[in-house]
């Protein structure tokens, strides 16, 4: 029987991967305003304790048991009172603002005022529940037209949904001209497209995850933008308080896999080499392995990711 050579031509590279997983927690048990607990977790660790799970909130009250901290601390979570922005385009109001000072606005009355309307002396902010007419602003027409005023009571998401589905979206008081005209078609306060962030962990994630304490965040003394932690709940307080706090540092594994490919692209491409390597970074993803995960090829004396291998197969 006549047998056939073939030679294939394989290429390994080496993927180095550090994996940040998962959370180490430390309780610093001197007390700090909270900035100065940010800048202390920061400059001593990553950053103020970051909770996203159950598993994290277990790692922290151990260490809190391990020192035998029954109290309150400060956690890395915020109120982002200055986030305000439009809700067309997503586009920050800047330092462009039209507050209504007569009533000291923005002050977050009720704790939870993350919506914004206006009235004659101007901008306010306001919970988003309430029931407010609104104005809407509609690209397809011109000059004041552009702004629809719309009687209906609606919270402020109901009519920032319906102001999309019949116009373009909730108006925008981008400068002293539109804030005329809005003006102009209202005659009480009145829903625009003003609105910010609400409480976040300083990694920019949404606060979630911790249940807050029984009537909080409330801002019943005013500017309490801060998070702390207590009996596993989440309270707000003023900035300035004293308090201990926990920060916390990840875990980085470093990891070196060895990859083979049989493949007739140009392996030496740098775009080739990246599209390759997404694709093992969801592989790794796809098999439970932690979503902060850095990788990167690993570059050979000669400066090349690849080298090729032969393999002789008789047939």
């Amino acid at each position: 029987m006549e047998q056939r050579l073939f030679i294939t031509l394989l290429f390994t590279g080496v993927i180095h991967l550090v994996l940040s997983v998962p959370r180490k927690y430390y309780l610093i048990q001197q007390g700090e305003t909270w900035d100065n607990a940010l800048a202390y977790c920061r400059a001593n660790h990553d950053d103020l304790a970051v909770i996203e799970s159950d598993d994290n909130m277990i790692d922290l009250q151990s260490e809190a048991q391990m020192q035998q901290f029954t109290s309150s601390a400060w956690i890395g979570m915020y109120n982002d009172i200055n986030s305000w922005r439009w809700s067309l385009g997503y586009e920050p109001v800047g330092s462009i603002t039209m507050w209504a000072l007569h009533w000291e606005q923005p002050d977050n009355g009720m704790g939870d005022e993350v919506c914004g309307g206006i009235d004659e002396w101007g901008w306010l902010d306001a919970s988003c529940g309430l029931l407010l007419p609104s104005v809407c602003f509609d690209d397809r027409y011109s000059g004041t037209d552009r702004y629809i005023s719309i009687p209906t009571t609606m919270t402020w998401y109901d009519a920032q949904q319906y102001c999309r589905q019949h116009h373009t979206d909730l108006a925008s008081a981008r400068n002293q001209t539109e804030q005329s005209i809005i003006q102009g078609k209202i005659s009480r306060f009145s829903w625009i497209g003003l609105f910010r962030d609400f409480w976040k962990w300083v990694d920019g994630k949404n606060f979630s995850t911790i249940p807050w304490m029984a009537g909080k965040p409330n801002n019943a003394l005013g500017h309490e933008n801060c998070g702390y932690l207590y009996d596993g709940q989440a309270s707000s307080a003023l900035c300035t308080d004293i308090r201990p706090f926990f920060c916390y540092s990840l875990i980085k594994k470093k990891r070196h896999i060895k990859v083979k490919l049989m493949s007739s692209q140009d392996l030496s491409d740098p775009a080739v080499q990246a599209t390759i390597l997404e694709k093992i970074k969801q592989k790794l993803k796809d098999q439970g392995m932690a979503e902060n995960i850095t990788a990167k090829w690993r570059e050979q004396p000669d400066g090349q990711v690849f080298h090729k291998e032969k393999k002789i197969i008789l047939l």
